[in-house]
Parts: C-alpha cells; sequence; structure tokens
C-alpha cells in the first residue's frame, strides 16, 4: 500500500514584487520578503537579497514569484584569453599566481587555464578572474 504525500515548508524569501522579463536586471526596490513554499520547486529559493541585486533572470518571472538559484542567468567572470589569478588549495597550504583561461570562467564552471611555465591546470571559476585549483 502507498500513501501519496505533498511537502510544504513554508520560510521567508525574497519574491518579485513587480513581473520581471528574462534579462531583466534584480534592483534592491523590485524585491521583497514574503512567505513561500521552499520545497516547491527543485532549487530553493535565494535567502540573501545581496546575492540577487544585480544579476540576471534567465526566464520571466510574475510579481510574487519566490527568485531560486535556477532563475538566474550564469555570471561569466572572465573570457578565453584573459589573464586569471590562480589560487590552488591543498591539505594545510594555499599558494597563488597567475595564468591564461583557455575558456570562459562561468560561476561554478571547471575552466582549464595555462601557467607562465606551460602546465594546464582546471579549476572552478569563484569570481572576477579568479579560479580556485583544489589539490
Amino acid at each position: 500500500m502507498s500513501l501519496p504525500v505533498t511537502v510544504k515548508v513554508f520560510a521567508p524569501a525574497w519574491v518579485l514584487s513587480a513581473p520581471l522579463p528574462a534579462g531583466g536586471v534584480l534592483q534592491p526596490g523590485q524585491l521583497q520578503q514574503a512567505e513561500v513554499d521552499w520545497a516547491a520547486a527543485p532549487t530553493p529559493p535565494v535567502a540573501d537579497a545581496a546575492k540577487l541585486v544585480g544579476r540576471q533572470l534567465s526566464r520571466p518571472l510574475p510579481a510574487g514569484a519566490p527568485v531560486r538559484v535556477a532563475d538566474l542567468r550564469q555570471r561569466q567572470w572572465f573570457a578565453a584569453g584573459d589573464t586569471v589569478q590562480l589560487v590552488a588549495h591543498g591539505r594545510g597550504f594555499s599558494v597563488g599566481g597567475a595564468g591564461q583561461a583557455l575558456g570562459p570562467g562561468l560561476e561554478g564552471q571547471t575552466v582549464r587555464v595555462r601557467t607562465d611555465n606551460g602546465r594546464v591546470l582546471s579549476g572552478q571559476a569563484v569570481g572576477q578572474n579568479r579560479v580556485e585549483v583544489s589539490l
């Protein structure tokens, strides 16, 4: 025997005060807090308004809709050929250097970087012209 269940989790989140089209840039005056169902979609709403301001929507959203990570366009931190700051983290140490990006640095994506000595490393684009490599 099975029993269908619907889970709802209500908590404060940031919602749009007016509808915005895809490509719309979020501004502080367009956001307000409201109680929303965090379990209504696979990705949770963004809880920190500072992480929303200045971001572009990947799809249109109606007024009152919570803004979720999946609704935001990925940021491009740098382009292929740009000089980037490499930071390598290991157990108990961290070292830095510079390199040339071999692809675009999309937020949270892996990118390859050529160091000054010609070695190619893979790391994660984490900020403006910044790549983190885990060793």
